[in-house]
């Protein structure tokens, strides 16, 4: 690859095999290097294939602007996501993540630290993201030699979730609440107090997380499938009050996304819902006899 333009110390824009314009990065891929000169492979550590102006404009300025340290603890975080998850992150979070870091270290070295009004809901939703939080956290503290609070690590975890959503932040949003809203529906039909850290509500929340975004995204293609009536009869018999509670979720889903669920995802729902009921009214009983 020929360096056709030069952004910074880490950054070259160049073309790929087919003759289609990309941007390069790398720790010190243009250091002494001009316009014309062979890209070092070995340095490389991300490519970009802007797909158009506006995604071009938006990642030049970035590039052009930020210093290259956060695009490269940005990678930081991609590649222990892939390594340890199998995920990775679009090119459009990628580089909101890394502008995210750099105004977030901006502020921090002038003593502002924001506060996360979703911190709670991102430690308790989803954990494993905000673990990865933490981890960046510690890893900015100690780079930077500054003291982030945990609502910065709230922050971080956003833009994994996005990255995982496959869509902008404003996606993570919108299944907090429908999370949320689906978890009230369960309190309130069962007038029940749900421990948020035990392992039957995690896996609750997995199941919603997946299914939102299948229901918000890939509604129009083929449904998860029916099970016979037979087999949802049994399910139906053996705890009626889970099957209802999920029939008013399904009700709250046809009326808010106007998403019909198929037998079988009620039954999911109703699975989820009669093992968060059975462990809270378990912990109940051993506080009774305490």
């Amino acid at each position: 690859m020929i360096i056709k333009k030069i952004l910074n110390n880490g950054g070259v824009v160049t073309t790929n095999k087919n003759g289609a314009e990309i941007v390069v990065l790398g720790k010190g891929i243009a250091f002494g290097k001009k316009v014309g000169d062979t890209i070092p492979k070995d340095k490389v550590y991300k490519i970009f294939s802007p797909v158009s102006d506006e995604q071009r404009k938006v990642l030049l300025q970035t590039i052009h602007e930020t210093d290259p340290i956060f695009f490269q603890i940005a990678q930081k975080i991609v590649d222990r996501l892939k390594k340890e998850e199998g995920i990775e992150l679009a090119d459009s979070v990628y580089i909101t993540l890394t502008d995210h870091l750099a105004t977030s270290v901006e502020r921090g070295k002038k003593g502002l630290y924001l506060s996360n009004s979703f911190l709670w809901e991102i430690q308790n939703y989803y954990p494993k993201d905000y673990r990865y939080g933490i981890w960046a956290l510690k890893l900015l503290n100690k780079q930077f030699k500054l003291n982030f609070p945990e609502d910065e690590a709230g922050f971080i975890a956003v833009h994994i979730i996005s990255g995982e959503l496959g869509n902008d932040i404003s996606d993570f949003k919108k299944s907090v609440d429908f999370i949320k809203e689906i978890t009230k529906i369960v309190r309130y039909y069962f007038k029940i107090n749900i421990d948020y850290q035990s392992l039957s509500y995690n896996r609750f929340v997995i199941h919603l997380k997946f299914f939102w975004k299948y229901m918000v995204y890939q509604k129009d293609k083929k449904s998860f499938g029916d099970l016979s009536s037979e087999i949802l009869e049994v399910i139906k018999n053996s705890d009626v009050a889970a099957y209802k509670c999920a029939l008013k979720i399904k009700e709250y889903i046809t009326k808010t996304y106007n998403y019909d669920l198929s037998n079988e995802e009620v039954m999911y729902l109703a699975i989820h819902i009669n093992k968060i009921t059975s462990e809270t009214e378990k912990k109940n009983e051993i506080r009774r006899d305490d």
